[in-house]
């Protein structure tokens, strides 16, 4: 989607006072990772927990739908090799990536970012470990379910691959939670249901069909696509449900909210005072050496470096706009998608 000259402008005033944009401009100093022409990965200097790794794109786009294709794909192609790397250097059985669109996801900085957690059994951070609620009635089940096909069918239709030939197989280690949960979605990489135990009506998750467990076993591609595919869900939450934001939350390996040590990535809709407050964590100083920390974590990312895949292109998304508010606000009255983001844009910039 094109965006007008009235909204670039007030991204590029927006941009001159981003704290993250400063820190790639090398303006104000950030204790950097990781680095490469399209992303950085800099140490949050007041972490959730040690090794909270902030990874962003360097370019300034406020929310994930107006990040271009090539970019998002950058982005989510290299979760596999920063997450290995950062397990390493912490020595972590697990990994978290949590992902806030809009102001009632918990989005507070007017730059996409992504937070990588090392995670371990008994670590003692409870904020992704969801308690079951409600399900989704029917009539709204089938509203975000043709959402979602729609999204799927248009983006294959327009950019036809060769893996994606119909024969959707289900893997043995997905067979009982396709049997169980109903399925909104599937092709050859991924399996999208709605999980029998959901923290709120609309949770969707989404499974690789190549993997398991790990995220760092998964290609570039696969990576890719696992992520591409949750951001059609949360497009199709924002149209089936109305949602005002939505979490996206990559859950890897052990760790006490993942007992079972599955691979999944949480598509969660959110809306203002819902049920999800506690999934936010408060800034904390550290209590040891984040610059010695930096160096123990950089010398694991040596070789991640992201290969662009000749068979997977990706199309652009259909823009659905969350505005990033405070909590608190109400939600505005239904606009045209060019208004929403002009919105979101004149509240970020003020």
């Amino acid at each position: 989607m094109q965006l007008t000259p009235e909204l670039k402008a007030q991204m590029a005033e927006q941009k001159k006072q981003c704290v993250y944009c400063k820190i790639v401009a090398r303006e104000i100093p950030g204790k950097i990772v990781f680095e490469d022409r399209v992303t950085i990965g800099i140490l949050d200097i007041y972490p959730a927990k040690k090794g909270h790794l902030v990874f962003t794109l360097k370019e300034h786009y406020p929310i994930v739908p107006l990040i271009p294709a090539e970019e998002f794909a950058h982005f989510f192609g290299l979760a596999p090799q920063l997450s290995k790397a950062l397990q390493s250097a912490m020595v972590a059985t697990g990994v978290n990536l949590f992902i806030a669109n809009g102001g009632a996801a918990g989005q507070s900085y007017p730059h996409f970012l992504g937070h990588f957690f090392p995670r371990d059994q008994r670590d003692g951070f409870f904020n992704f470990l969801f308690k079951p609620g409600k399900s989704l009635e029917a009539e709204k089940v089938n509203a975000v379910q043709r959402q979602l096909l729609g999204l799927m069918q248009n983006y294959f239709a327009k950019n036809p691959r060769s893996w994606h030939t119909g024969l959707e197989e289900i893997p043995s280690f997905l067979q009982q939670i396709e049997k169980e949960a109903p399925v909104l979605y599937q092709d050859e990489k991924v399996l999208c249901v709605l999980p029998q135990k959901s923290a709120v009506p609309g949770h969707i998750a989404v499974y690789s069909k190549k993997e398991e467990r790990e995220i760092t076993k998964l290609s570039s591609e696969d990576s890719a696509h696992l992520f591409f595919v949750a951001s059609f869900a949360a497009s199709a939450l924002f149209d089936g449900l109305g949602a005002q934001g939505t979490n996206i939350l990559l859950k890897s390996g052990f760790s006490d909210d993942n007992p079972e040590g599955k691979l999944c990535v949480h598509v969660l809709p959110r809306f203002q005072g819902d049920a999800l407050q506690g999934i936010l964590w408060q800034p904390k100083q550290p209590e040891y050496n984040l610059d010695d920390l930096a160096v123990k974590i950089k010398d694991k990312m040596w070789n991640v470096k992201y290969t662009e895949s000749k068979t997977e292109a990706f199309v652009e998304q259909k823009k659905i706009i969350p505005p990033v508010l405070k909590i608190g606000e109400e939600k505005a009255s239904a606009k045209s998608v060019e208004e929403e983001i002009d919105a979101a844009i004149r509240k970020m910039v003020q």
